[in-house]
Parts: structure tokens; C-alpha cells; sequence
């Protein structure tokens, strides 16, 4: 039940915030902000190591399923 209130309040302060800041000026100040958070190092570090693992899955995962495939053949 807190969770469901916390959630409205928040989209009620983000519609408040576009009404009152405007459309394009709301969304390039959090465009802004997302720059600002990705280019701390915490984050590109994380970012790195989540692509790689993501890339060592998917290389292992399309090996075997070549494999498999190969295999029927």
C-alpha cells in the first residue's frame, strides 16, 4: 500500500514538474542529467562488465545452438 502512494506522489511531481518547466525544457533536463549519471566511472564500469557478460551468453549460446544444429545434420 506505501508503495502504490510513493508511485502516485511521484507521477503526480512529474506531471506537475512538465507542466511548470514545459515539455522540451523537462525533457532536456533529465536528458541532461542521464549524461551526467553515465559518465561517472561506478557507472561505466558496471556498464562494461554487464555488456561483456551479456556478450560472453550470447557468444556461448549461439556456439552451442551451432553446434547442436551441426550435430543433427
Amino acid at each position: 500500500m506505501l508503495i502504490g502512494w510513493i508511485v502516485l506522489i511521484l507521477a503526480i511531481l512529474v506531471i506537475l514538474a512538465l507542466i511548470g518547466l514545459g515539455w522540451d525544457t523537462f525533457f532536456t533536463g533529465v536528458k541532461k542529467g542521464v549524461e551526467k549519471i553515465g559518465n561517472l566511472p561506478e557507472i561505466k564500469n558496471i556498464t562494461n562488465k554487464a555488456k561483456n557478460e551479456f556478450d560472453s551468453i550470447v557468444g556461448n549460446s549461439t556456439a552451442d545452438i551451432v553446434t547442436i544444429l551441426f550435430q543433427k545434420i
